[in-house]
């Protein structure tokens, strides 16, 4: 009997030490590219395509710290801005003494496209930057031979760094204009 209860309680160790490594919440993935991607259409009633535009253009040269390198792509005409920029991950420590090390590098896309009274943004192309594209998408395959327990960790913090992104973009996009002053001065 105790074998028993030993064996359930080991289980249970095991499956709540397994579970957490997974994801905290699943990614968007797009049913066409397979590809884990985050996208939306906000409305902005009362903004023209130009204006819509000039306040994406100023959110991407306030966010990025070098913004002429991250804009790869901007043309007011068809209303399109499209950044390439990339952000840190790091190796979560194994114990409370270890420190957390440099896990490398998370490039992504980010399409911005205007439209009078809306703008759509999707972010894609998520990748691990290496000698070779590495996409994120292989961090989800548990089963691959080259799989690591730390990417599940690596998923989790993409995912939290792409919706602090996109909550910036989205917040600095409805905020109204700053009063404009009647003085000359």
């Amino acid at each position: 009997m105790n074998r028993l209860l030993i064996i359930i309680l080991l289980t249970f160790v095991c499956m709540q030490v397994n579970a957490q490594s997974k994801p905290e919440t699943e990614m968007p993935i797009d049913e066409t590219t397979k590809l884990v991607t985050y996208t939306n259409v906000i409305e902005m009633p009362d903004n023209d395509k130009g204006k819509v535009y000039d306040k994406a253009l100023a959110w991407a040269n306030a966010f990025y710290k070098n913004p002429t390198d991250v804009i790869r792509d901007k043309d007011v005409a068809s209303g399109i801005i499209i950044c390439k920029a990339r952000f840190k991950i790091m190796n979560v420590p194994k114990k409370r003494s270890d420190i957390t090390t440099d896990a490398g590098m998370v490039q992504y896309t980010l399409k911005i496209e205007m439209k009078d009274n809306r703008y759509k943004y999707t972010l894609t192309d998520i990748n691990w930057k290496q000698v070779s594209y590495y996409a994120i998408e292989r961090w989800m395959d548990t089963r691959a031979p080259g799989y690591s327990d730390s990417y599940a960790d690596y998923l989790n913090q993409t995912n939290q760094e792409c919706k602090k992104i996109i909550a910036d973009l989205v917040s600095t996009m409805v905020k109204k204009d700053a009063a404009k002053s009647t003085n000359d001065w």
